[in-house]
């Protein structure tokens, strides 16, 4: 399994000179095994993905805007007669045909998604779900709105996917259980333990909550993920110096 982060920026896209070794795109992670690619989120990352041949496929965690707002650009939906599917949880009220044809519209967009060559396919799922190669299994994150963690498995690897997520002890002591034995474990570590307490609520944790998740889970790798739009490389590089933990590279490949 090789995993290339496309974007681990979260909120809001953050370019800058002084962001470019951890990268300013929103969430966005291509997984790759045995000739298939499966896509976690679909932030601006996703623009700097080529769709190539074959069914494309996403899988999102949830439906807040610097997860989706890659899909308006995407190179697969200007493929003549391509496939996109679009993989999600089910959730109640809307369906996900109507929330993406809600967000690609006038006047958000002025396209809509009707416009675009490719047939887009919304498929809700009630984990667990075989998405090509990929087996899914899914559990209920801690985040406004709504949001889910995946574990991927193909090929005899694992990826856990715990963006937009907050800590308590029960859901800390669950995803320990649900990430047991994985490969590599992403991990939402947006603040700095200064800065959480003022942000209690929002739906995102720190750095040293995912070195937890790791040591109890008994995970081999971990990397933080979801980077507050306000770090800079410099104070990215002294939140690792400081917790021990690795922090995400936009452009980083990482083969399991």
């Amino acid at each position: 399994m090789r995993i290339t982060v496309l974007g681990c920026r979260g909120s809001i896209p953050a370019p800058g000179a002084d962001r470019t070794e951890f990268g300013g795109e929103t969430s966005c992670y291509r997984v790759e095994a045995a000739g298939e690619t499966l896509f976690l989120d679909a932030g601006t990352g996703l623009r700097h993905a080529q769709a190539g041949e074959g069914t494309v496929r996403i899988l999102l965690s949830h439906w807040h805007m610097d997860h989706v707002m890659g899909l308006t650009m995407f190179s697969g939906l200007v493929r003549p007669g391509g496939l996109v599917e679009i993989h999600g949880p089910r959730e109640d009220g809307m369906d996900m045909t109507a929330r993406l044809e809600r967000l690609i519209s006038p006047p958000l967009w002025p396209l809509r998604l009707a416009d675009y060559p490719a047939e887009v396919r919304c498929l809700e799922r009630d984990f667990t779900a075989q998405v090509g190669i990929f087996r899914v299994r899914a559990m209920a994150s801690n985040h406004p709105g709504g949001s889910r963690i995946y574990r991927i498995e193909a090929g005899g690897k694992s990826l856990v996917y715990a963006t937009d997520f907050e800590h308590t002890e029960e859901k800390l002591r669950e995803l320990a259980a649900f990430a047991a034995g994985a490969d590599l474990i992403f991990y939402d570590g947006q603040y700095t333990e200064e800065e959480y307490p003022a942000r209690r609520g929002f739906g995102h944790s720190v750095a040293r909550m995912g070195l937890r998740v790791l040591r109890e889970s008994g995970a081999r790798e971990l990397r933080i993920i979801h980077h507050d739009p306000d770090h800079t490389d410099g104070m990215l590089r002294e939140m690792e110096k400081e917790t021990g933990a690795r922090f995400a590279r936009q452009g980083e490949e990482i083969l399991l």
